[in-house]
């Protein structure tokens, strides 16, 4: 500090350098962490595109099980495992068929929701050999989900909610 600089001024200024770093560095991912839905193997799934698709999807379809953020972000998660598996079998769907279910919904869907579309079309095709291998390729995915949804459970394929380490179990009566 040099003389005559108040203490308070020093500190605004290493406040604001500090603030400045931690601004240029999130810059360089490109979607800040508050924006990523999850992370697979490199590929970031944003906030966004599980919020479109299930908007767009429960708007398309009406389900009477409305699809929740956490399945969607399952279904964008599996999507292009589930596409290249279809497409190495010779079964997958196409894009123009996908699109073409959204024929009677006034928006454009977005493409992660198309991939979605394709993506369940094409998992119908696919035989019990295939799954097998699709499952096995989940669990080796290197993935972080934002807690916000859960964790992903190879075991099922999903992500699943969390159950928060402050609650205990209450033990049965008897």
């Amino acid at each position: 500090m040099t003389k005559g600089q108040p203490v308070k001024a020093v500190k605004a200024r290493t406040i604001a350098l500090a603030l400045a770093g931690v601004l240029a560095l999130s810059a360089c991912s490109g979607t800040s962490s508050a924006q990523t839905a999850a992370v697979v193997d490199g590929r970031v799934i944003t906030e966004q595109q599980v919020r479109e698709a299930t908007e767009q999807i429960n708007a398309a379809f009406k389900p009477e099980q409305p699809l929740t953020a956490a399945q969607a972000l399952t279904l964008l998660i599996r999507a292009p495992y589930i596409n290249k598996a279809a497409a190495d079998a010779g079964k997958a769907q196409s894009e123009s068929a996908a699109r073409a279910a959204f024929k009677d919904y006034p928006e454009t869907p977005s493409d992660t929701t198309v991939e979605i579309l394709q993506a369940e079309a094409s998992l119908q095709q696919i035989d019990d050999a295939g799954r097998q291998k699709l499952t096995k390729e989940f669990a080796a995915l290197q993935m972080t989900v934002n807690p916000r949804y859960g964790t992903f459970d190879a075991s099922q394929a999903a992500v699943v909610a969390d159950t928060p380490n402050w609650l205990v179990p209450v033990p049965s009566a008897g």
